[in-house]
């Protein structure tokens, strides 16, 4: 169990073998449980997520955090991108920070939906947009979310003469050829 959503995920069947290793002699017990499907076991973990919340890898032009005043509290400067977040509070994320194997965890483990600041569909607009390389991988993660079923709710920041006019034309037309499982934009 990675974290929350793996935990969410493996605990929705009704019934489970759950396998506890024990802190005094370090053996394993086979606990077998069950529940109501959906049911939650009951457990609360240090943090909700299970592990440390994700950080930005990106330097967008248009970042709102860049733009808070100095001399605030810690929590406002933090720039999260977590997809985990964007499935359970509807955070928006890039996908900049997530590896090939992570996408194929969100695939496997039928995340939907997830919240996605796509800016542009353009490659290499968007990772110039994002001062990130990896943005440029975005339709392609798209494509791979819409092939397996999985829906999206899409966000745009637009920046005059940057993202706009046609650039923004064809990212509607892109992300409209993704249709049913883009939600909204």
């Amino acid at each position: 169990v990675h974290d929350a959503i793996d935990y969410q995920f493996l605990c929705a069947d009704s019934e489970l073998a759950i396998e506890i290793r024990n802190g005094r002699d370090n053996s394993l017990v086979l606990v077998e449980v069950e529940k109501e499907e959906d049911e939650p076991l009951g457990l609360s973990f240090e943090s909700a997520l299970m592990s440390r919340q994700r950080e930005c890898a990106t330097k967008c032009q248009f970042c709102f955090l860049d733009q808070v005043p100095k001399g605030m509290r810690d929590t406002l400067y933090f720039k999260d991108d977590d997809w985990r977040m964007s499935f359970l509070q509807g955070n928006f994320v890039t996908l900049t920070n997530i590896s090939d194997e992570e996408l194929k965890r969100i695939i496997s483990r039928r995340v939907s939906p997830l919240y996605i600041s796509v800016h542009t569909t353009e490659p290499d607009l968007r990772a110039g947009l994002l001062g990130q390389p990896r943005g440029a991988k975005l339709m392609e993660q798209l494509k791979k979310l819409h092939d397996a079923g999985l829906s999206f709710h899409a966000q745009m920041v637009l920046c005059p003469t940057v993202n706009d006019g046609v650039h923004l034309e064809r990212s509607l037309q892109d992300l409209y050829a993704l249709m049913p499982h883009v939600l909204s934009l």
